[in-house]
């Protein structure tokens, strides 16, 4: 009887041309799934309808130890001339089709953007601003939120370099309460400048009314007139945000 791995095909066809011409290529590979181990012969039986081409060991057929039977022209079929043509000719009419759905594709690609293509870079240019406004928004939130607690903080320091101008340390122990302080001190200003808070500069540079709020007009030697000579409160900012102006003293 035939093996699990066999192949039928109508009795009709019996050389090799026949059943090369019938069979689609992709069976041949079920075959190479056969194991090779003791495949002898491919042997035609007919049975009724249909011609039976099955793998089998030849002593199955000719006795143990016995040669291989003569299988006549369905021994070869699938290595035939005729076969491999038409594995060739199936291989190529697969390339072909898939030639033609790349080139109706392509086709509808260029309609589609022939048709929609003005829209499509509308809707991106607009989802682009859309993006950057967010973005703006974002950085903006982001900068008022610095500010406001800067701001909060600020109370704090201003508490802390009054004390440090008012307070002196007369022994050991009060100059290491000090220096704690001043530890602590410098701790929130690091962390500001984390945070992008800057000091702005004062003496020495020219009266900047949009950073600098002069409490006072003094003659001085060392500075020409209009320039910063003493800072009374630091003042600062967030890039080109002011948080708060400095309270100076302007050479007169």
């Amino acid at each position: 009887s035939p093996t699990t791995n066999s192949l039928l095909i109508p009795s009709n066809l019996q050389t090799d041309n026949e059943v090369a011409s019938h069979f689609d290529f992709r069976l041949h590979r079920r075959v190479q799934r056969v194991p090779s181990c003791g495949l002898l012969a491919i042997i035609p039986v007919v049975d009724g309808s249909t011609t039976t081409f099955h793998v089998s060991p030849a002593e199955e057929e000719e006795g143990e130890g016995a040669a291989p039977a003569d299988t006549g022209a369905g021994s070869d079929i699938l290595s035939s001339p005729a076969f491999l043509r038409r594995k060739l000719e199936v291989l190529q009419s697969d390339i072909a089709k898939v030639e033609q759905d790349t080139e109706e594709a392509r086709a509808r690609l260029e309609a589609g953007r022939a048709e929609w293509g003005g829209q499509l870079d509308e809707l991106q240019k607009e989802y682009k601003n859309i993006q950057d406004r967010l973005n703006t928004q974002n950085k903006k939130g982001d900068t008022m939120a610095t500010v406001q607690v800067t701001r909060e903080m600020l109370k704090v320091l201003d508490n802390y370099d009054r004390a440090f101008g008012a307070v002196k340390p007369s022994c050991d122990v009060e100059s290491e309460i000090e220096a704690d302080y001043k530890a602590t001190h410098e701790d929130i200003m690091q962390t500001l400048r984390d945070l992008g808070v800057e000091e702005i500069e004062t003496v020495g540079i020219e009266f900047d009314y949009e950073v600098h709020q002069a409490v006072m007009q003094k003659p001085s030697d060392e500075y020409d007139e209009g320039i910063v000579c003493e800072e009374f409160q630091k003042g600062f900012k967030i890039g080109d945000t002011l948080i708060r102006a400095s309270m100076v003293a302007v050479a007169a």
